[in-house]
This record gives C-alpha cells, structure tokens and sequence, in this order.
C-alpha cells in the first residue's frame, strides 16, 4: 500500500476522533459547568480543565485539517493528475502516424530509435537512463519527424510509473510550446501563468496546487513543440523556460542545455522494417534510388514510403513524400477535392495543437485567409442589396400601416443618415461583366425578410405609448428626442443643439399629439437600431480584411453608390399610396431614426456586442468556398485515410509536416493528381 495514503487515513481517523470526543464529551460538560451545572463524575478533579482542553481540542483539530489540505489534497491531487497525464499521453501516442501505421501495415513495433549526447561517439538506446545521468536537464534534438515527440512520451509514460511507485518523483507533464506568444510588442505570455493554465487545460491541476508544486520542484515539464514558436520569439522563450524545463524538443541546441541528439534511421533499420511488411511491400527495396535513400533517415519519412506504395507494384519513387502520401490516401475518393481545399485552409490557420477545428474560430484568425472574390462579392453585391432590401421592406411597412409621409420620410433620412454615418466600405465599383447577380438577389430577399421584422417591431415600438396619459407621453417625447440628439450631433458642445432638436417635437405636438409622434418615433428607432448595427457589423468585417485584399477591390471611383442604394428604396413607398398619414408621424420617424450614429458606434453597450454578433454571421457564408457544409463528413474522411486523428475528441494533424505541406500545397495540382 502507498505509504501516504496509510499516513493519510491515520491523519483523518485522528481527526475524526478528536471531533467526536470535542463535541460529545467535552463541549456539553464544559458547558454544563459554566452555567451551574455538575461535573460528571468520570472526569473527577480534571473537571475545572474542560475549557482549557476544549481550546486545546479545537486547536489541534485545526492543525490536522490544515495539514490534510496542504498535504492530504495535494495527495488526491497527485494521483488524479498521474492518471490524467498516463490517459492524454498515451492518447496522443496512439494517435500518432506512427502508431496509425502500425495498425495499418500490422506491425508489432517501429524501428528502435537511438539517442547520441552531444560530445560522445556511443548511441543509447534507453533514454531513461541519459535522462538520469544528465542530471534531468536536457535537448533532445533532431530533424522533424525524426520521432523527437514519440520519445518525450515514452519517456513520460516511464516517469509516471515511477511517480507512481516514488511519493517523493515527481509528476511528468507534457506542454506543448506552440500554445505560448509573445508576438512583437505586445506584451508577451508571462510563463508561469502559461504553464499553470496549461496544466490544468490538459492534467486538470488546479493552479494553487500547481504553484505549490512547482515551487517544491513537484513537477517534470516536459516541453515539446519549441520549433512552432515564431522565430522573433524563440530567444524570450528559451530564457523563461530555462528554470522549469527538464527535457525540451528542437530541432536545434539551446545555449547552457546538454543536448541529447535523435540518431537517423540506419539502412539496415530500413531493410529490416520492409522486410517485415513482407510480402506487402515486396519491390519497394529495389525502387529506392540513392535519392530516396538519403531521405530514409527518420520514421515519418519511413512510414509515409510504406502507407504510399502499400500492397502495389512500385516502379518509380517520387522525392516529394508527404505530397505523394496525401495524392495516394485521397486518389479515388469523391470528396478528394473539397476535402484537400478544406484541408488546406485548416492548415493555413495556424493552430498551434495542430488542429483542425471543425467550428470555426474568429474572424480575424480565417477572413485573411480568404481569396479576394468572396470578399468583393460580399462587399460590392451583398451589402448594397441587402441594405436595399431592408429599406424597401421598412419602407413599405411604414407606408402600409403610418402612410405615405412618414414611409417618404423614412427613405430621405435614411439616405442621409447612410451617406452621414459612412460605415458601409467605399468599395463598390462594378466589374467588366455582371457576375454575382445569385448572390445580389439572395442578399436582397435577405434584407427584405429582415425588413419586414424590424417594421413590425417597429409597429410594435410604436404601440407601447398608446395607454400612457397625454402628459406622460408628451415627456417622454420631448426627453427621448433629446438623448437621442445627443448621439447625432457632433461637437465638443452638443447640449445646446440637442435642446433645439428636441424643441421640434414639442411644438408639433401641440397641434398633433404625442401619439401619432410615438407610433412614428417607434418605426424610426427600431429602423435606425438594425441600421446602426448592419453598418458597423460591415465596418467591423471591414477592418479585418487585410490591406493587399482591400487594395484590390478599390478600383475607381464609386461616387454614386452610397446616394443611390438607400435611393432604391423608394420602391417601397408603394404601400403607402392609399393613405398620406400624419406629418407628426413622420416627425416621429426621423427623430427614432437619430439612434442610427449611436447604434453604429463599436463602444456602446449593448450595440457593440449586437454588431459582433452581426459581424461574424455575416461573415460565416464567405468560407463555404473552403469549408462546406458538408465540413464534418470531410474531416472523418480525412481520419479515415490517415490524414488527420482525433484526440479528447476534436480533430488534428497526425504530423507537422503534412500541416505545413497542406498549408502550402496547390490544392487545383493536388486534385488533378489524385483523379489521374
């Protein structure tokens, strides 16, 4: 039995009888005595001590409930996180293209990889043992691919047994680097509070028990992923992991580490390994051209030669490993085309646990990414018409239910306050040929179905005053006219022109009443809301585009567009033809509709996080081109043949360097070689 559980249950058994012997025996006599009672005769002349050992009592069951939570938690604790750290390990090594590999060809091992430290001419195949004789503190260095990863595992699943076996071992966690930025001069990750939350991201370990054991050198971190960190960086990296790090991967040395070199694979590691697979990999021997030889020198490019040629006639190699792996897993597969496109873009995201999410992340980390005519298509076709859209369906509501004045009125300042506010990008010019009429015509019904929720909202609005008395509804006319002023007028000393716009409805209402000016007021503000909002949202998307994108699409000089797509909406002044309605109305409409510039501010709660939300729905149809609908079914069919894996349920990369070969590949090349 573990010896701090024994020490551990006494601890607790201990404090549990000093409890129970406190509150059952000693407390109730002490109590009895203080108010006149007797003293039972078992306790005989200690009877005028009850108090002092009650506080004696207390004090030492304080002492052991202290110790259990510094000690007795820290135990549960260390048993919980070294079997977290045993399942994510030996997830992440069965996820491996090495293992993947094993299963595929049937094999009962990879290669044996041997380790060399730096300064000595002998290999080792047990890097347990150069662990413990470099004091703990090393580089283990190699080439990508060269199986670094698999051996800081390996050696991981070796420390936790021996935790497990040692109270006094410490606990082995991997971290992967590529997690932790310091980009340029932003202020960087400070590095213990990285490692803190990695810890508990991946072990559970909660960050005061992490503290502690960091502190009292608890803790193995074991480091993988160094060579992801961007190169501007890797010098403040280097320094800060220097105090915590025991074993580190690179692909090169870092300055006052012993370095631990990854030897290559040997020929006849080689020879051996295909013999293995026989009589799969029959002919491969005698394919292999001095060029390929001297690219078998590591497992990766070993096994990625196997999965290629398996169970086929091999006459020629290609140098290009990684690109041949992926043309032969998708060659004949129906999806081979949109699933190398949605491959490269997750590639191309840059996560650094390598990846491949199937719910996309923010904007910011994808919209530059993408090609320039989705961006031109959203600007250039579906903006402008959804706006139309929207100012039609309004406008037609407004003139349907309030008359013509106020739907009239509705058009004119909404042009205005459009051509005033200028959130909408000054991108819109028309190309040679007309193409992206589809996408014009879906944004216009789009806007169109919007509109017509927001008038009826509006309607709505403007049916709440209805029930107030006269004096109510005429404050609260003149009040909201004058916030809502507020936000329009520019100028350091907007008060005074607030007071003069807010004067306007109060000598309207003298004639026409503040109802007929709320049921206006409603329409507008609902109006000016979804307006406000649409426009940020734009500009929000807008800013996100890269400055080469935007450079693209600003081709002329799209003078008339602003002024004439609000214009369009006079279409909508139709529904307004059988009745003329109130002009109080309509005074009513152009005073909601002053909401517009504050509804458009990207600091204002809650439109701020209104246009975030709008921002990034109107974003997520310009990655369909890459991610289709269909994204799931892609990426099991990438699992499937080996491209990608899933660990703790998402889905990632099996291997860095086929991210980086996708990331860069030529998924039009790609597609046609698969096909052939």
């Amino acid at each position: 039995m573990d010896p701090s559980g024994v020490t551990r249950a006494a601890r607790l058994t201990a404090l549990a009888a000093l409890c129970l012997v406190t509150v059952v025996l000693l407390l109730p006599a002490a109590i009895s005595v203080s108010t006149g009672g007797t003293v039972p005769e078992f306790f005989g002349d200690f009877g005028r001590w009850l108090w002092p050992a009650v506080g004696a009592m207390v004090l030492v069951a304080a002492g052991l409930a202290v110790w259990e939570r510094l000690r007795g938690q820290e135990t549960s604790n260390r048993v919980a996180a070294l079997d977290r750290v045993e399942a994510r390990t030996k997830a992440l090594l069965a996820s491996s293209l090495a293992a993947q590999t094993q299963i595929k060809l049937g094999l009962l091992r990879q290669p044996k990889l041997a380790v060399r430290v730096d300064g000595e001419a002998l290999s080792h195949t047990n890097l347990e043992a150069v662990y413990d004789r470099l004091g703990r503190t090393m580089v283990l260095a190699g080439p990508v691919g060269s199986g670094r990863s698999t051996l800081l595992r390996e050696l991981c699943l070796v420390l936790v047994e021996r935790a497990r076996n040692d109270p006094e071992a410490p606990i082995p966690v991997v971290v992967d680097l590529a997690t932790w930025r310091a980009y340029g001069t932003r202020k960087p990750t400070e590095f213990t509070a990285w490692l803190l939350r990695e810890m508990n991201r991946r072990y559970g370990i909660s960050r005061s028990a992490g503290t502690i054991w960091l502190r009292r050198s608890r803790v193995t971190v074991l480091i993988d992923g160094l060579d992801e960190v961007p190169r501007v960086d890797r010098a403040l990296c280097e320094s800060e992991l220097a105090p915590f790090a025991s074993v580190v991967c690179s692909t090169g040395p870092i300055e006052n580490l012993p370095t631990v070199h990854v030897e290559p694979l040997s020929r006849g590691q080689v020879l051996e390994y295909i013999a293995s697979v026989s009589p799969r990999l029959d002919g491969l021997e005698a394919a292999l051209t001095p060029e390929i030889w001297d690219r078998l020198d590591s497992p990766l490019a070993l096994n990625l030669l196997a999965l290629t040629h398996l169970d086929k006639q091999v006459d020629t190699i290609g140098t290009d490993l990684v690109g041949s792996f992926v043309v032969e897993r998708l060659s004949g597969q129906r999806g081979a085309g949109p699933a190398i496109r949605a491959l490269k873009f997750l590639a191309r995201l840059g996560r650094p646990d390598l990846g491949a999410p199937v719910h996309l992340p923010h904007r910011r980390t994808w919209l530059p990414l993408l090609p320039t005519r989705p961006l031109w298509l959203l600007f250039v076709r579906a903006v402008p018409a959804a706006f139309t859209g929207g100012v039609c369906a309004v406008a037609f509501v407004t003139g349907v239910r309030l008359g013509l004045w106020p739907a009239l009125a509705f058009v004119v300042a909404s042009s205005a306050l459009l051509v005033l506010v200028n959130k909408l990008p000054n991108v819109f010019h028309p190309p040679g040929r007309a193409h992206g009429i589809i996408t014009a015509a879906l944004a216009f019904l789009a806007g169109l179905l919007a509109g017509f929720v927001v008038g009826l909202a509006g309607l709505w609005l403007g049916e709440i005053g209805a029930p107030w008395p006269y004096a109510v509804a005429y404050v609260f006319v003149v009040v909201a006219s004058f916030f809502l002023a507020l936000g329009i007028v520019p100028g350091d000393a907007p008060i005074p022109w607030a007071v003069l716009i807010a004067a306007a409805p109060g000598i309207a209402m003298i004639w026409t009443g503040p109802y007929v000016v709320i049921a206006g007021m409603g329409m507008g503000f609902s109006a000016g809301v979804a307006g406000g909002i649409f426009a940020a949202a734009v500009g929000r998307v807008w800013s996100t585009v890269r400055p080469a994108q935007q450079k693209r699409m600003r081709l002329g000089r799209p003078w008339w567009v602003q002024p004439v797509v609000p214009v369009l909406g006079f279409a909508g002044l139709l529904g307004g033809l059988g009745m003329l309605g109130s002009w109080g109305t309509a005074l009513g409409v152009v005073l909601g509709l002053l909401v517009t510039p504050t509804a458009a501010r990207d600091y204002v709660w809650p439109f701020d996080a209104l246009a975030e939300v709008a921002a990034e729905g109107i974003t997520r149809p310009l990655v369909l081109g890459e991610l289709s609908f269909r994204r799931k079914a892609l990426l099991h069919l990438a699992q499937d043949r080996l491209l990608l894996t899933r660990v703790d349920g998402d889905y990632r990369f099996v291997h860095v360097a086929l991210r980086d070969h996708l990331a860069a590949c030529d998924p039009t090349a790609l597609v046609r070689a698969t096909r052939r």
